[in-house]
């Protein structure tokens, strides 16, 4: 379930609009099904589902709203049956991140998380040597497979930059055998996907590190040495150019991303402002009409935007807007480890489901509806505590100005 499950192999992007069923469809069917069962079991146990409703913050609330609204739109979609196990999907992950994390605890939830994306690292590195078609292509300018880009089996760029961050943040001692190798291997995974997202998160998370000193001292450690290194390697011109491999005129537009955008809201603000044109579905029809080469919205916010209408986008901004404060603020009250991973983990999501992740399925997915699951509750208790704190400085205050009054002469 969090790997998506893999693809294994390409398909017509118009396939799925007409209906075909074949191996993978079906496992995909059965693997969804599965944890549809399963989140449906947890929910009818001995009378759970009041317990879960008081146990939803408005996080929550807010996403399965906007996945009512994308229900809607559904029926009004070219195809529906698409669009609505893509819905389907995205309950589930939703009710199942809550669900997973009230029975084995956050942090449980979390070690379980990395360890799904660090086994994808090495089912990727494994096919790099033993099924190269599943997971290289060819780069912008060489079209031999030199791009470790690793779709049909999970997006190698997301996975190894997921993987860095859940391991930094959650060792204790990263200088061992097995850490090393895993981040060497997830290092390896991320240099060769060539994905520019990718490294800018890299870097941006190295940078908050230095910025604010978590409680985490292997992870201060490898920060220090990765500016070092990346300072040496700068300073004698042994950086590799990424312009060798990748157009840089693809950064302005994001890679035609942008012209794709304008295309896309124009067509729901004429056809279907309101409701949409269908989740998932209608960035198969119109995003090839714009550019073959992209084939849908490459955005969580303008797949929603076009397959659910305003209404839909507006929830999931409000739902992204609040996540974002929560983080934010976690960020500048705590110091603990697991508090930064968690801010960091919904940042990481936010920004690859904003470049072409889906919240439906997949790792990023699934780490999204985990940070919407956990950063209510820690910014809770860390405003309960901060709340604490200042009464009993205030407190504090009043006996020390009340002493000083019964000392004056």
């Amino acid at each position: 379930m969090y790997s998506g499950p893999p693809k294994f192999r390409i398909r017509d992007a118009e396939a799925s609009l007409r209906g075909d069923v074949d191996w993978v469809v079906v496992l995909h069917i059965f693997v969804w099904g599965l944890a549809g069962a399963w989140v449906l079991f947890q929910i009818g146990k001995r009378g759970r589902a009041k317990l879960l409703l008081t146990r939803l913050q408005l996080p929550q609330k807010l996403g399965l709203a906007m996945i009512l609204c994308l229900a809607v739109s559904a029926v009004i979609a070219k195809a529906p049956a698409l669009s609505a196990f893509k819905i389907y999907e995205m309950a589930v992950s939703l009710l199942f991140m809550q669900l997973f994390a009230d029975q084995f605890g956050h942090s449980n939830c979390l070690k379980t998380i990395f360890w799904g994306t660090a086994l994808l690292c090495g089912v990727i590195a494994v096919c790099a040597y033993l099924a190269p078609d599943l997971v290289w292509i060819g780069s912008d300018f060489n079209p031999d497979p030199s791009r470790l880009k690793g779709d049909l089996i999970a997006p190698t760029g997301p996975v190894s930059t997921l993987a860095i961050i859940l391991l930094l943040t959650g060792v204790r001692k990263i200088w061992r055998v097995l850490p090393l190798t895993l981040l060497g291997l997830f290092f390896g995974l991320l240099v060769f996907s060539l994905m520019r997202t990718a490294y800018v998160v890299v870097i941006g998370f190295f940078v908050l590190v230095l910025i604010k000193r978590p409680n985490a001292k292997s992870l201060r450690q490898v920060a220090y040495l990765a500016g070092a290194l990346a300072l040496a390697l700068y300073m004698y011109h042994w950086l590799p150019s990424l312009s060798q491999y990748r157009q840089p005129e693809d950064i302005a537009n994001l890679g035609d991303r942008l012209g794709l955008w304008r295309y896309l809201s124009n067509v729901t603000l004429t056809q279907s402002p309101f409701l949409g044109l269908g989740y998932y579905s209608a960035s198969r029809v119109y995003g090839p009409q714009y550019n073959p080469g992209l084939g849908n919205a490459h955005s969580m916010f303008f797949e929603i935007l076009l397959g659910g209408g305003a209404l839909s986008f507006a929830l999931f901004a409000a739902l992204c807007v609040m996540l974002s404060v929560y983080s934010a603020y976690l960020l500048r009250k705590n110091r603990d480890r697991f508090s930064f991973a968690i801010a960091c983990l919904f940042f990481v999501s936010l920004i690859f489901g904003s470049m072409g992740d889906d919240i439906d399925s997949g790792p990023v997915a699934m780490c999204f509806w985990y940070s919407a699951t956990v950063l209510p509750r820690l910014y809770d208790r860390s405003s309960m505590r901060a709340a604490q704190s200042d009464r009993s400085r205030r407190r504090l205050l009043v006996m020390m100005g009340a002493l000083k009054k019964s000392e004056a002469p």
